[in-house]
Order: C-alpha cells, then structure tokens, then sequence
C-alpha cells in the first residue's frame, strides 16, 4: 500500500462471490490480473473461479469472494480483495489510527485557529 498509486486500483464487481452486484474498489492483484488476462469474463467463466485460495477462522475462501483478509488468515492473501480507494496514493507511511487521528485533528485545531474560530474541541 506505501507504493499504491490511485491507478493501482480496479472499480468494479470483481469480488462478488457472498456480495454480488456491489461494486467496490481494491488494489489490484493476481486475481484482477487474471480475470484481466483472460478478457474480463462474467461470473461462471471468470479464472480458478471457486477454487480455495485461503482459510479463515470462519472457513474456505475462495476466489473472488468478498473477504477482507484478517490476521487468522492463511493462503493466497494477495490473491484476495485488498479493498481501497484512490486514496491509497496518500499513504506515505504505516502508523496507528489513534495517531492518525490525533493528526488529523491537530491539523483542524490548527485551521480554525487560523481562521479564528475557537479550537476547542
């Protein structure tokens, strides 16, 4: 994800298996490449289509299955939905979403201060 640019991402219904007709947006992998690769076939024609790529502590995962992968997981991760948006492109660094949050909300006491509202959140 530190390297991702926004165009390392495919909008689509790639993952449908257990979430059809809902697109989503995630990196893209050997899963995409594949269905790529092989024309962009609908689902029942798609590549290693139903195949076991992972196990989860709640069971089989198989391909193109609308599954975020957790830390119980083994197998083929990257063959799975790595979900992101466009937004992947800004990540610079791997750091704890309570420092993310204290970031941001650093930057909009900042803000306000400029602007001369009252920062006191």
């Amino acid at each position: 994800m530190l390297t991702a640019k926004e165009t390392d991402t495919e909008y689509g219904t790639v993952f449908s298996v257990g979430w059809p007709d809902a697109p989503h947006r995630s990196l893209r992998n050997k899963t995409i490449e594949a269905w790529e690769a092989a024309g962009r076939p609908p689902v029942g024609g798609r590549p290693n289509e139903g195949a076991v790529v992972a196990k989860s502590p709640h069971g089989d995962v198989v391909s193109y299955q609308s599954h975020t992968p957790g830390s119980g997981d083994e197998g083929d991760i990257d063959a799975l939905a790595l979900w992101s948006g466009q937004g992947v492109s800004l990540v610079r660094h791997a750091q704890p979403a309570a420092e993310i949050v204290r970031e941001m909300s650093d930057e909009a006491r900042a803000i306000l201060a400029r602007l001369g509202n009252d920062p006191s959140f």
